[in-house]
């Protein structure tokens, strides 16, 4: 389903744009936290609290890694719970030095 915006311009700064329909309330679990979120194709993940209200999570926050992860892994659910997983590293053989061969990649996102 796709999101709904409707723009409204204030006429001073510009336009404001508000969106009415994310996908619906997921919930993601990351290192033994479950964390509750809506989310939207045009903005991405909103994490919601207890109430259903948006919550202030930090840059540094391990949900917005397991959420980008989720969406780069093909936003798979179960029931309305976000399936994900740690992408696989790449096996390198050290030849010396800072010399590395690559004998199989690694999964996209490994490296985040």
């Amino acid at each position: 389903m796709a999101d709904s915006q409707f723009i409204i311009d204030d006429g001073n700064a510009g336009n404001i744009c508000i969106d009415i329909f994310g996908d619906g309330d997921y919930e993601i679990e990351v290192r033994g936290e479950t964390i509750h979120f809506d989310w939207s194709d045009r903005f991405g993940p909103i994490p919601l609290g207890k109430r259903g209200r948006e919550i202030d999570l930090g840059p540094g926050h391990k949900f917005w890694r397991a959420v980008s992860l989720w969406k780069l892994q093909g936003k798979q659910l179960e029931g309305n719970r976000a399936i994900w997983h740690e992408p696989k590293k790449p096996v390198l053989q050290h030849l010396g030095g800072r010399n590395y061969l690559v004998i199989e990649d690694g999964e996209p996102g490994y490296d985040w």
